[in-house]
C-alpha cells in the first residue's frame, strides 16, 4: 500500500497520543491529501537528518497515525492530535515529491510465547521505574490493558528513553519480546535513577516542532 510519511524525532507506538504542529509547505500539502481521505498517515523515526528542510533518513518500521482532532490557523498551519494505530514496514521509499511517501506493508502483532508471564514481569519492572521517576516529579500512568499486545505498547510508551531504544521496542516481533525488552530497560533505567540520578537530557513526550 502507498502511504504518506511524516519523519519525526520519535518512534510512535500503537495507542500513543501524538500532538503535532504542521507548518512546512510540503506537510501542509500532505495534510490536504490526508484530510480528504481517512485521516491516516505514517510516522517514522528519523535515523539521520532533521524534521525540517532537506529529506531525512528514516527507520524502516513505523506506525500509522490517525488524526483525532485538528485545528487550522488562518496562516494555513495545523495543530493536530493523533493516535498511533498499527505498525508498518517500508518496502520502498519513494521520492519526496511533493512530500515523503513510501510503499509499505502492514506488520502483524502477535502475543508471542509466555506473554502472560512477560506481562507480569514487565509490570513489576515498570512499577519500580515509576517510583524512581516520581522523584523527578513525573507520574507514570497505571491504566493497564488485559490484552498483552496493547499492554506491551503501553509499557514501552511509558518509558522516557531516547529514540533508538523506542525504535527497538517498536520493532520487536511479538508482544512477549517487547515486554521482555521493556522490562529490562525499565529495570536498568530505575537503577540508574536511584543510584546516579537523572541525566541532563530532556524527557520525551513534548510536541514535535515539525
Amino acid at each position: 500500500m502507498w502511504l504518506p510519511l511524516f519523519p519525526l524525532h520519535t518512534a510512535l507506538f500503537p495507542g500513543d497520543a501524538l500532538p503535532l504542529r504542521v507548518f512546512e509547505p510540503r506537510y501542509r500539502e500532505m495534510m490536504g491529501w490526508v484530510l480528504a481521505g481517512d485521516r491516516r498517515f505514517g510516522v517514522v523515526a528519523i535515523s539521520a537528518g532533521t524534521e525540517v528542510g532537506e529529506p531525512s533518513e528514516v527507520h524502516s518500521i513505523g506506525c500509522i497515525a490517525l488524526i483525532e482532532h485538528i485545528a487550522e490557523a488562518a496562516d494555513g498551519t495545523f495543530d493536530l492530535l493523533c493516535r498511533g494505530e498499527s505498525r508498518f514496514q517500508i518496502v520502498e521509499r519513494l521520492a519526496d515529491d511533493p512530500y515523503p511517501h513510501a510503499e509499505v506493508r502492514m506488520l502483524p502483532d502477535e502475543p508471542g510465547e509466555n506473554a502472560a508471564h512477560a506481562v507480569a514481569a514487565a509490570r513489576a519492572a515498570l512499577a519500580k521505574y515509576a517510583r524512581a521517576v516520581e522523584r523527578l516529579g513525573l507520574v507514570i500512568g497505571h491504566d493497564e490493558h488485559a490484552n498483552p499486545i496493547a499492554e506491551s505498547y503501553r509499557i514501552a510508551g511509558a518509558l522516557l528513553v531516547d529514540v533508538p531504544v523506542r525504535q527497538r521496542l517498536l520493532a520487536c516481533g511479538t508482544a512477549a519480546e517487547r515486554l521482555q525488552l521493556a522490562g529490562a530497560v525499565a529495570r536498568r533505567e530505575a537503577n540508574i535513577l536511584l543510584t546516579i540520578g537523572p541525566s541532563a537530557g530532556v524527557p520525551l513526550g513534548r510536541p514535535s516542532p515539525n
